[in-house]
């Protein structure tokens, strides 16, 4: 790669990532996948959590983590995440280029005009100002809330690295492709069924061409880059016992991540659409190597799906053979916008067209920037600051705090996105994982006795992580209605942060308070 297209990459990922838009530090599932690796660094307390010293479900990432917060500055994070958007815009322009060789060199602009608008913040703020709903979102996400991009850097952002692998496939790059699958996967080991499937879709392409050499080539380089996180699958998250794996399945389908789990909640008439949105990229890429490339996954993923709905099986919902969806679906956006750019009737080309394209691009990332300005996304409680900071600042080693703790409504039906929600609202909301001090461990470096949000994948970590939880809801109940804390001192909780507007707890020591919380330090008993 030449300088001037190094450089032309790095504009590009920056560009996009202001059109896009991306979440502060600490937002969402960052506060599960970096727990680890910021333990590793040395952050704070974080060492002494219980959740940090559970297996580790993305060692690699968490690798990634803890040189970062060593060597680099936070932001660094962020730049990581705008280069994993340049990727996939990359990607997906090169997709474009594969669609129409002749004509693209004329109507890129457009394309990327549209390309880029279909994934800015602008569409989705504007989306759900006017409708009451982030419908934009569903042209890059897949079914069951499942996604690559996202809002931050995180495991599943490496998933870009299958866009890549589809670019790169249908350009003649079948062992580059193979490689990247093999990433993804190492990356985030949720990500080996659907970098499985996608390489069968290659294979199959290959055995189309009667490429039967590369194919076996393709297949076992993807395998033996895979094999590290099979084994790491195997010996450090497989099943402790059959009745303990059995129930800790059972608490991640039915109450933890029931809407990525469940096709009987998260199919709807949104899903639907998007089903329908990947059949009819099928058809339009009808007679390229394209084809295969994406029909065999899809194909695969229904099959599989059904077989999930009519055994009921959790060990299948929880290896998601849906996930492809979310590779499929904004490829489908791509291959969609690209034969209707490419159309021969499409008056485009020339002067006008490109300035209008200029504009266009410029409309989005100043609204982009106008838009993280302004927090009009991704909007996080501020009143939590100052609790977080006082804790930074005056935590020791051997304390332990007790979050007020909710559970998310386990019927949560249909698709949703609440990136662009007010915060009010994503509070009231029983669809949306609670927000309320989600980022309490992380940003005060301080270990907690358990939250909803962050979870283990061991299966005698996940008992243990809800046996924790509905102790602490028990516990806040006992609390409200006037008991003692005796049994927190020996949980080996030091300290109760509570509601500002709660009741006060007797016989403890108050030891801060804001407009919005308390923390009480738990003295040994006299």
């Amino acid at each position: 790669m030449t300088p001037t297209r190094v450089l032309l990459f790095l504009l590009g990922s920056a560009l996009f990532s202001v059109a896009y838009c991306q979440a502060p530090l600490f937002y969402s599932n960052q506060n599960q996948y970096f727990l680890h690796g910021l333990a590793d660094a040395g952050w704070g307390q974080l060492r002494d959590d219980w959740l940090a010293n559970t297996e580790d479900p993305t060692p690699v990432f968490s690798g990634l983590v803890a040189l970062t917060a060593r060597y680099l500055h936070p932001w660094a994070f962020h730049l990581f995440h705008a280069l994993f958007l340049g990727a996939y815009g990359a990607g997906m322009l090169g997709l474009f280029r594969f669609l129409g060789p002749e004509k693209s060199a004329r109507r890129w602009p457009i394309f990327l005009a549209l390309f880029v608008a279909a994934h800015s913040a602008l569409a989705r703020w504007l989306s759900y100002r006017w409708v009451g709903f982030d419908y934009p979102w569903f042209l890059q996400a897949g079914v069951a809330g499942q996604y690559l991009l996202g809002a931050m850097l995180q495991p599943s952002v490496f998933g870009v690295l299958l866009v890549v692998a589809v670019c790169l496939f249908a350009q003649g790059r079948p062992y580059l492709a193979a490689v990247c699958t093999g990433l993804a996967a190492d990356f985030h080991f949720t990500y080996l069924l659907p970098g499985g499937v996608l390489t069968l879709g290659f294979l199959a392409a290959l055995v189309l061409e009667r490429r039967y050499r590369t194919a076996f080539g393709v297949g076992s380089l993807a395998l033996a880059l895979v094999l590290p996180a099979i084994a790491y699958v195997v010996l450090r998250l497989g099943p402790t016992s059959p009745e303990e794996f059995r129930q800790a399945q059972d608490i991640l389908v039915n109450v933890r991540i029931p809407h990525h789990s469940r096709p009987d909640l998260w199919l709807d008439p949104v899903a639907g659409v998007q089903i329908a949105w990947i059949a009819l990229a099928l058809v339009l890429v009808r007679g390229t190597r394209l084809f295969p490339v994406l029909a065999v996954p899809f194909t695969l993923s229904a099959l599989l799906t059904l077989i999930q709905v009519a055994t009921g099986n959790d060990t299948l919902a929880l290896l998601f053979p849906w996930r492809i969806s979310a590779v499929l679906v904004p490829i489908s956006t791509t291959v969609i916008l690209s034969r209707v750019v490419l159309a021969p009737s499409l008056p485009v080309g020339g002067r006008i067209a490109w300035a209008a394209s200029g504009l266009g691009l410029a409309l989005v990332v100043v609204a982009g920037l106008w838009i993280s300005v302004n927090r009009l996304a991704f909007q996080l409680d501020d009143d939590e600051l100052k609790l977080m900071r006082h804790v930074r600042e005056h935590s020791s080693p051997g304390e332990v705090y007790l979050l007020p703790v909710r559970l998310l409504v386990a019927t949560t039906r249909g698709s949703l996105s609440s990136d662009f929600k007010p915060l009010g609202e994503k509070k009231r909301s029983g669809q949306v994982v609670p927000v309320n001090l989600q980022r309490f461990r992380l940003h005060a470096r301080a270990p907690i006795y358990v939250d909803f949000k962050s979870i283990p994948y061991k299966d005698t970590d996940v008992i243990e992580w809800h046996r924790r939880l509905l102790l602490a809801q028990s516990l806040q109940e006992r609390i409200e209605a006037g008991g003692s804390v005796d049994e927190l001192r020996g949980l080996g909780i030091t300290h109760v942060v509570r509601p500002a507007g709660s009741s006060p707890l007797k016989g403890v020591e108050k030891v801060y308070e804001d407009d919005s919380y308390r923390v009480y330090r738990l003295t040994p008993p006299r």
